[in-house]
């Protein structure tokens, strides 16, 4: 699997988690992810404080939750 949507697959999307390879750390507020491009969009806020889904892009990588 190299993209997951919360937005269109909430559910299946809960299973994984996406991980920084620079910092090793897991990307909090993501909403989708490609780690094939490297690419992702984390939830964030505009200037006048409305919700806004901002695009980032490093090397991440996709995996499976641990329960």
């Amino acid at each position: 699997m190299t993209a997951i949507d919360f937005r269109a697959d909430p559910a299946t999307a809960r299973s994984y988690r996406v991980v920084s390879l620079v910092t090793h750390a897991d990307i909090a507020d993501i909403v989708w992810a490609d780690d094939e491009t490297g690419c992702y969009g984390v939830q964030g806020r505009d200037a006048k404080g409305k919700p806004v889904v901002v695009e980032q892009f490093g090397p991440i990588r996709i995996v499976t939750a641990r329960r």
